[in-house]
């Protein structure tokens, strides 16, 4: 849904930390540090976000609610076929966290849902990581800014997955 000057001026995000427009930014598997490059386009309002992008999957669409007190967003990303549940932070390197495949698990037994989520985890969950697009005069292919963006991946692989 890419956004239309219209929408693009009511009620949009000023905080410098969440620019309507132009994201890149990629997500991994839980197995893997390796990086699924996302191109993305997004709307920040009244604590809403909006948006739509594609990857090495399909094109998607986003929606999901942000909270500027507590820095923290909620997602999820809308395939043609299923959806992904991603929950994040959001600070000065973009927003970074945690995805996983959206299931009904109320239909599946309590007592297998705990071993299924452990057997499966490695193609339910990941990790990922969204940035402001920046202009080219902006780019720096050794930027500082990627050393911090291969720190988090660390932080979410060791906090979150280990």
């Amino acid at each position: 849904m890419p956004i239309n000057d219209k929408t693009k001026n009511q009620n949009t995000e000023t905080h410098p930390l969440l620019p309507s427009g132009e994201w890149d930014g990629f997500y991994c598997y839980h197995y893997s540090a390796e990086q699924h490059k996302m191109f993305i386009e997004l709307h920040f309002a009244d604590s809403v976000v909006s948006g739509s992008g594609v990857d090495d999957i399909a094109s998607f669409t986003w929606t999901g609610k942000y909270n500027l007190e507590t820095f923290k967003i909620e997602m999820i990303k809308y395939y043609p076929t299923y959806k992904v549940w991603y929950k994040g932070d959001i600070d000065e390197n973009g927003i970074w966290g945690t995805w996983e495949l959206a299931y009904d698990y109320a239909k599946i037994p309590p007592d297998l849902l705990g071993y299924l989520k452990e057997a499966l985890k490695n193609d339910l969950t990941g990790g990922f990581h969204i940035w402001p697009k920046k202009s080219k005069s902006e780019t720096n292919s050794n930027s500082l800014e990627e050393q911090a963006e291969s720190q988090k991946l660390k932080e979410i692989f060791t906090e979150i997955f280990a």
